[in-house]
């Protein structure tokens, strides 16, 4: 009998234990499951144009104090003229001004197309339509293709959007417009885009676009998401 109350004692000492250590493996992931993230939201570098045969060094952004960060990066032309596709480099710094390259993209060589805003009074913000001079001769009634409403009354407030829909020339979009503009605004065809991850630990972060074409001006814009607390 004895022997038999060692043999139990021993089989509920090691359920007990497997039990622990199964608590303990779970636990730390529940904890993490319920926390909460506190973001922020950059734009270091507003809509702008880059001429021709020119490049933009971007606005450096300290993200020390960043546990995760992204980048967004948009590129297109705004002129309706041969591009061979501009060069978008990345940096990263572990102090300021000390600079390496991260990562390296080439945008899409092609010749754009370019129509005009057709809305009477103007697009508001908003909006889920917009309507355009012609919205079918070139690529804005390619579903899913992202375009660029060029707002040259205020370039900061350009913006991209994105086709669901034509019927006639009135383009559905993908987003409500966040911005107005005004009546016969150019758009342009094409906006390229990168999202990329910026490893943790690094101090600095900032974007170049250099525009290598001899005809074709192109603008860009670059924002970062940052995480910045954890509760």
């Amino acid at each position: 009998m004895a022997k038999v109350k060692s043999i139990m004692k021993r089989y509920w000492t090691a359920w007990l234990l497997t039990v622990c250590c199964i608590l303990l493996c779970f636990i730390p992931h529940a904890a993490q499951a319920a926390l909460t993230m506190t973001t922020a939201i950059d734009t270091i570098d507003a809509w702008a144009a880059i001429t021709a045969g020119t490049m933009r060094v971007g606005t450096p952004d300290q993200i020390s104090d960043s546990y995760a960060t992204i980048v967004y990066i948009e590129v297109a032309d705004i002129e309706a003229v041969a591009q061979e596709g501009v060069t978008v480099i990345v940096e990263v710094s572990y102090a300021d001004d000390l600079w390496m390259k991260l990562v390296e993209f080439k945008g899409t060589a092609q010749t754009g197309g370019a129509d005009d805003l057709d809305e009477g009074g103007g697009a508001t913000a908003g909006d889920a339509t917009i309507t355009l001079t012609d919205a079918t001769t070139d690529d804005f009634d390619i579903v899913g293709r992202k375009w660029l409403i060029w707002d040259t009354g205020a370039v900061a407030n350009s913006e991209s959007v994105r086709t669901v829909s034509v019927a006639g020339n009135v383009v559905t979009l993908a987003q409500d417009l966040l911005n107005n503009h005004d009546d016969a605004e150019p758009v342009y065809d094409l906006v390229d885009e990168w999202v990329i991850s910026i490893p943790f630990g690094v101090a600095w972060v900032r974007v170049l676009v250099n525009n290598t074409d001899a005809d074709c001006d192109v603008a860009s814009t670059t924002r970062i998401s940052k995480v910045t607390a954890l509760q």
